[in-house]
C-alpha cells in the first residue's frame, strides 16, 4: 500500500503519561488476609533479588535528593510533595520487575517525566494535610500541657516533656489517616490512570479495610528496620527496597481482580 502523503507522521513510542496496563481494578478495595502483610514483605524480597543492585542505587539517590532539598529551606518544607513523585517511579519499576523480571534506573524518575501532574496534585494534598496534622498536634499539646500545668502544678520542665510526649502522640494518631490516603495513591494513579483525589480515597479505603494485615506488615517491617540497623546500618540499603516492592504487592492484592498473580 502506498504511503499517504498527507497521513501526519507516526512514531513508535509511548504517550507521555500512559497508565500501565496492570489488570482490571476492582470497584471496591478486596479485604485480604491478616498473613497477606507477610507475604507482601516475602513478594518484595523476589522483586528485589531482580535488581538488587539497582534498587540500592535508586535508595541511594533519592536519599541524597531528599537530604540536598532538606539542606534548602524552602525545598525542605515540600519534602513530603516529592514523596509521591518517587513513590511513582518506585511502583513503575517494581511493576516492571514483576512483569518483565528487569529494573531500569530510569524509572526512578518516571513520576516526574510521565505522571507530573496527577502526581503533584496528590502531593500538594499530601502536604497540606501533613501540615494541618503537625499544626493541629501542637494546638492539642499546648492545651493538655497548659492544663496539666494548672491543675498539677509542680515541675515547669516535667510538664513541658509531657506536652511533648502527647504531641508525639497526638501527632502520630493524626498522621495515620494521612499516611493511609497516601499509602498506595501513587500506584493507582501511574499504573491505572486514576485521577488523584480518588486515588487518594481508594488507598485510604484499601487500608482502612485492610488494618490487620498492615498492622502485621508494620510489626515485620519494623523488626527488618531494628536488624538492619546492626551492620552499621548497611541492612537498610536491603530492607527500604524490599519494603517499597511490598507496597507495589499490597496494591495489586488489595486492588486488582488477578490480585498477586
Amino acid at each position: 500500500m502506498e504511503a499517504n502523503p498527507f497521513e501526519p507522521p507516526r512514531a513508535d513510542i509511548e504517550p507521555v503519561g500512559v497508565a500501565f496496563a496492570t489488570g482490571e481494578v476492582l470497584e471496591e478495595p478486596r479485604t485480604v488476609p491478616a498473613g497477606s502483610g507477610v507475604e507482601w514483605i516475602s513478594d518484595g524480597w523476589t522483586l528485589y533479588k531482580r535488581g538488587f543492585g539497582l534498587w540500592i542505587l535508586m535508595l541511594i539517590t533519592s536519599g541524597a535528593i531528599f537530604i540536598v532539598a532538606s539542606l534548602i529551606p524552602v525545598l525542605g518544607m515540600l519534602g513530603s510533595w516529592l514523596i509521591p513523585m518517587f513513590l511513582g517511579g518506585w511502583m513503575i519499576a517494581s511493576h516492571r520487575a514483576h512483569t518483565e523480571g528487569e529494573v531500569r534506573f530510569e524509572d526512578l524518575f518516571a513520576g516526574f517525566s510521565q505522571h507530573f501532574g496527577p502526581l503533584a496534585i496528590a502531593g500538594l494534598i499530601y502536604l497540606g494535610a501533613s501540615v494541618v496534622v503537625t499544626i493541629g498536634a501542637m494546638i492539642v499539646a499546648a492545651i493538655i500541657g497548659g492544663a496539666a500545668a494548672f491543675l498539677i502544678g509542680g515541675d515547669g520542665n516535667a510538664v513541658f516533656v509531657l506536652a511533648i510526649i502527647l504531641g508525639i502522640l497526638v501527632a502520630l494518631a493524626l498522621l495515620m489517616p494521612v499516611m493511609m490516603m497516601i499509602w498506595f495513591a501513587p500506584a493507582l494513579i501511574v499504573l491505572n490512570g486514576i485521577e488523584p483525589i480518588k486515588a487518594l480515597k481508594m488507598s485510604f479505603f484499601g487500608c482502612l479495610r485492610n488494618i490487620l494485615p498492615f498492622l502485621l506488615f508494620g510489626l515485620v517491617g519494623l523488626l527488618l528496620l531494628i536488624v538492619g540497623v546492626i551492620p552499621l546500618g548497611l541492612g537498610w540499603l536491603i530492607v527500604y527496597p524490599v519494603l517499597v516492592c511490598a507496597v507495589y504487592a499490597g496494591y495489586r492484592d488489595i486492588f486488582l481482580e488477578d490480585g498477586r498473580e
